[in-house]
């Protein structure tokens, strides 16, 4: 496990500043939350359900009519969206709760926190004997740890990094057993994004560049740069179609997740 010290983490707030800004922050669907509730299923010995960290609520929106679900959330916009839709979602802290649950999820939590020991007890302390918890988290090794820098890989969003030995470790460590896990295939719109920071060109500012570019675009309404950048974008566009099918084999996706049983 790899992780930033000191932890600068960010609160309520600054989840509240990222889920308005970019719509995408909160994906209604989501590899895990597909692959989540066909292994619940499987499950029969499932009744209640908590979700830690549930966003806007689109996994509990899944369940909730399946299963007897609650989930706790710190951003107050995304626990206000979550009561809009009438799910039991308050911003109670885990260590606050005092009932149990046979199965605890936490999807892209673990990663954003400080104390990963102080979650794995206080997460545990409300399983079941015999009941599950599950987590999905950014694998370090998927097609990001390609690039130099990803701004969301790091303080203050993510100051955690966790391995598939470090989900054996947790094992020991808490006397789980590893029931399954699950790796993402590589999801088109990152190989997308991963591919476009090696291949778009940066533009050049207005005051590099030569009088004749500045000419144009200022009299005739040509911008060279622009121009040339909708090109390679429409060779990158071709160049992602084709190579796709081949990336998917050599790349990791972006997450992998693990249901642990609690052993009574």
């Amino acid at each position: 496990m790899r992780f930033y010290h000191p932890a600068i983490c960010g609160d309520g707030e600054f989840y509240k500043e990222l889920s308005t800004r970019f719509v995408w922050y909160y994906e209604k669907d989501k590899w895990e939350f597909d692959v989540a509730a066909d292994l619940i299923s499987q499950l029969t010995d499932v009744r209640r359900l908590l979700e830690v960290g549930c966003g806007q609520g689109h996994f509990l929106t899944r369940m909730h009519n399946l299963y007897n679900c609650q989930g706790v959330e710190f951003n107050p916009k995304a626990i206000e969206d979550c009561q809009a839709k009438g799910l039991n979602v308050s911003s109670s802290t885990l260590r606050s709760i005092e009932t149990s649950f046979d199965l605890v999820v936490a999807f892209e939590v673990l990663e954003h926190l400080s104390n990963p020991r102080e979650f794995m007890e206080d997460a545990l302390r409300v399983v079941k004997p015999n009941g599950y918890l599950l987590l999905a988290v950014p694998n370090p090794e998927g097609y990001f740890s390609e690039a130099d820098r990803v701004l969301l890989d790091m303080p203050p969003h993510h100051v955690l990094s966790l391995s598939k030995k470090t989900f054996e470790n947790i094992a020991k460590i808490f006397q789980l057993e590893i029931v399954n896990i699950q790796q993402e295939p590589l999801r088109f719109a990152h190989y997308k994004s991963y591919i476009s920071n090696f291949i778009l060109p940066d533009l050049p500012t207005a005051e590099k560049q030569p009088l004749l570019k500045r000419l144009m675009r200022r009299f005739l309404g040509i911008d060279l740069d622009v121009e040339r950048r909708k090109v390679v974008e429409q060779l990158t566009a071709i160049q992602l179609a084709t190579s796709y099918p081949i990336a998917k084999d050599g790349l990791t996706g972006q997450t992998h997740m693990v249901l642990f049983r609690k052993i009574a």
